[in-house]
């Protein structure tokens, strides 16, 4: 026994020795130069420890490095890339000879971490992975055993990471992102042995504040190269003034490499005019490789409330099945739903994260409504009760200061993005026109936006078209075009416009282009041409023939015809070509073929208050009817007035001027009205200058 007890004694006597001797002999410090060169040969980059290399003995043995920094190259905005004011290791020396390193508390204080990506697309993390350590060659007098390679096993007592820091520069994406009072906390484990990690943190992102804490239980795998999750629970919130995350969690039931997780989501918060809370669930799976991300039945619930809505509330819901390759940064989106309140969309699509997002999508629905997400037109007040726009305006809490037809919409956001995608719609609404199987082949790209192709059926015919916006410019540049074939025309514009003057099967040509696209700018600003050639058709609100007639009747001296026919014109072709420029529209070219009537016309409106002054033709074509006597009389017919109430005048000026048979049958007739309505009176010098004033009021 003491014999036992004397080789105890001895064994720890020869620790104390050892002990005595590495501090005596065997100073830290000057390991410096050799770390710096290893760091410096393995990275290429200055390893600066400015702090002691120091032995610790309480409660183990151990080491702690004081200041320390690691550089990053020149031309990034900090000098280091990682930092610290203090480290501390310490290892228990027993353990060490049954082959196990049992680490104490790993603490490290008041470190700071700054990544930078440059404008070019260089970081200061490049190279630092590709980069390996090159064996060192052994000699002949360097001994390799069977020991050095056997299996250690590890364990620590715990880490502490204690008030780090980190800043995180993008001057691609202009992001700037400051990470402060992290802390995180690992209790004493050891490889596949579970134990609980904290953390907490605090922080901005550009002009976002963030607060963030959560923990979960962890399990390292033998090889430290992966890693078992179970019970992770996060919360967060964050504002940046304008936005506010009142609360955002986190959950993960567990997470092991190619196995399903459960993930459950929830935040909820305001931003101006919007409140929201959000939910959701969903399956993901990182595989082994730690590369492809695979989400399965992805739901997120959203219900929103705030005056921006088209409706007081409104409830989205999107289903969708996506994997994101990390490597390439790649997500793909399948089986993709949403839902808005009852109106439903479905397609797929993918991302690209490159510095400018690309996107690429197809969707389809059976029915979208337009008009019911939009805000409910006001009615016009008529000019009778003498209200006016801006009494109007008042009374609905507009600010009439601002006049929005000359905002222009901002489309900023075009430069930021490429697109590509197809969308295909079986029934849509838009201002109350009914339009079907809707196909539409739209891009973005370098700013400019455009509708590829466009084609649906449209009121027994069909249109088809393109179009194009540049934002590149002060003001964005459009170009329009697009082909109306076959289509009725009355049900369309009485859904659009309300307008019920014109039927008939209508063929359009549509080429216009113009900068600007506030109301303002498109009415001054537009230019191009629109070909209309309408066939079987009637204008309503005017009889023609029934003007004639009545015109002939005052030349006779007869009273005005009280028929009963309806206002309205018929026709057999309309054809005509509008000019646009300088806010006006014009045509030289007015030609409408009827089998009674043949119409031409010229004249313009404005596009900027709406005013018409067109002058029209109309000469009879054909016998009957009690025209025969006005056969091939050109008569012409001012249209004035709006567009909403256009008035139609015969104007008799005109019809003599150009005919002087009617001309003097015009003047007997109205001196024979003259001798009946004043017998030998009408002889008298003051009537007959009463009358020369009335007929030259008349024909001149």
């Amino acid at each position: 026994m003491k014999k036992i007890l004397y080789i105890l004694l001895g064994l720890i006597l020869l620790v104390v020795i050892g002990i005595g001797a590495l501090v005596t002999f065997v100073n830290p410090n000057q390991f410096k130069p050799l770390l710096t060169e290893q760091v410096k040969k393995i990275t290429g980059r200055d390893l600066v420890i400015n702090g002691d290399i120091s032995w610790r003995f309480f409660p183990t043995l151990g080491l702690s490095v004081g200041e320390t920094e690691f550089r990053n190259p020149k031309g990034f905005a900090e000098p280091n890339l990682v930092q610290f004011k203090q480290a501390n290791l310490s290892v228990s020396v027993l353990p060490l000879l049954s082959q196990h390193l049992d680490i104490g508390e790993m603490r490290l204080d008041d470190a700071h971490v700054f990544v930078q990506t440059l404008a070019n697309g260089h970081t200061n993390l490049d190279g630092l992975t590709d980069k390996k350590a090159q064996p060192e060659t052994t000699t002949d007098n360097s001994i390799t055993t069977h020991d050095q390679k056997a299996h250690w096993k590890v364990s620590v007592a715990g880490i502490k990471l204690v008030n780090a820091s980190a800043d995180v520069r993008n001057d691609q994406t202009k992001m700037v992102a400051q990470l402060n009072h992290i802390n995180f906390t690992l209790d004493s484990f050891q490889p596949q042995t579970w134990t609980k990690a904290t953390f907490d943190i605090q922080g901005k992102v550009n002009a976002l504040s963030f607060s963030a804490q959560g923990s979960t239980d962890i399990n390292l795998a033998a090889n430290y190269k992966n890693a078992k999750l179970k019970a992770l629970s996060a919360t967060m919130n964050m504002t940046d003034g304008n936005t506010e995350i009142k609360n955002a969690q986190l959950g993960l039931d567990q997470f092991t490499l190619d196995k399903w997780s459960n993930v459950t989501f929830a935040v909820n918060g305001q931003v101006p005019n919007l409140g929201f809370d959000t939910h959701g669930v969903a399956k993901v799976k990182l595989s082994t490789d730690h590369n492809i991300i695979t989400v399965q039945g992805l739901k997120i619930t959203n219900d929103l409330v705030g005056k921006m809505l088209p409706r007081p509330t409104v409830n989205l819901v999107v289903n969708a099945d996506a994997t994101y390759d990390i490597s390439q940064k790649l997500a793909l989106v399948s089986q993709l739903t949403i839902n808005a309140n009852g109106t439903k969309a479905s397609g797929t699509g993918s991302y690209l994260g490159t510095a400018i997002p690309d996107i690429r999508f197809a969707l389809s629905s059976d029915n979208i409504d337009v008009d019911s997400w939009l805000p409910t037109k006001a009615t016009t007040p008529s000019t009778s009760n003498n209200t006016t726009a801006a009494e109007v305006n008042t009374s609905m809490g507009v600010d009439t200061n601002v006049d929005s037809s000359t905002q222009e919409p901002d489309l900023s956001a075009l430069k930021n993005i490429n697109l590509a995608g197809m969308i295909a719609i079986k029934q849509l609404t838009v201002d109350n026109a009914n339009i079907a199987n809707v196909k539409i082949v739209t891009s973005v790209k370098q700013g400019v936006a455009k509708i590829n192709r466009f084609e649906a059926n449209l009121y027994g015919g069909k249109i088809t078209g393109s179009a194009s916006i540049d934002a590149n410019s002060a003001l964005p540049s459009y170009h329009l075009k697009n082909t109306i074939s076959n289509v009725d025309l009355l049900p369309l514009l009485k859904a659009v416009a309300n307008n019920k003057l014109l039927a008939g099967k209508a063929n359009i040509t549509t080429d216009l282009r113009g900068h600007g696209l506030s109301e303002a700018n498109i009415r001054h600003n537009i230019a191009g041409s629109i070909k209309v050639n309408v066939a079987d058709g009637a204008v309503y609100g005017v009889n023609i023939p029934e003007l004639l007639r009545n015109a002939k009747a005052k030349l006779k001296g007869e009273a005005e015809s009280g028929s009963d026919t309806a206002k309205k014109t018929d026709f057999s072709a309309l054809i005509t070509t509008l000019k646009l420029g300088n806010g006006i529209a014009a045509t030289d070219n007015f030609h409408l073929a009827s089998p009674l009537v043949a119409i031409t016309g010229q004249g313009k409106t404005s596009l900027v208050n709406e005013s018409i002054d067109l002058m029209i033709n109309s000469e009879i074509v054909a016998s009957g009817k009690g025209l025969d006597k006005i056969k091939g009389i050109a008569v012409p017919i001012h249209v004035s007035g709006t567009w909403q109430q256009p008035k139609y005048n015969l104007n008799i000026k005109d019809l003599f001027k150009n005919n002087a048979e009617l001309e003097s049958k015009a003047k007997k007739e109205i001196n024979r009205g003259l001798e009946k309505l004043f017998g030998d009176k009408a002889k008298d010098d003051n009537i007959k200058n009463a009358a020369d004033k009335l007929l030259k009021g008349l024909f001149n």
